[in-house]
């Protein structure tokens, strides 16, 4: 168990997280897109939209739910899963 200070304080750090992810998750899809000076074929583009999207869309949502998980705690709301 945390303080729920210490609680409070992760639950924000873990909410924050969520915006470099999909800085980052920008970034890599603008950078695998097919130009037609060069860059990635159509299909391998494709591919990297779905992984990325895969990817990306499970780390946000863990770090969402862990945040409202420790948001939870720090106010004293215990939840069993």
């Amino acid at each position: 168990m945390l303080a729920p200070k210490h609680a409070k304080l992760l639950s924000l750090a873990a909410g924050a997280m969520i915006l470099p992810l999909v800085a980052l998750y920008a970034l890599l899809m603008k950078m695998s897109r097919p130009e037609p000076t060069g860059g990635m074929e159509p299909t391998v583009a494709l591919i990297c939209y779905f992984a990325f999207t895969i990817v990306f869309g499970a780390l946000i949502v863990v770090c969402w739910n862990f945040s409202r998980q420790l948001a939870r705690e720090s106010k004293g709301q215990y939840q069993t899963p």
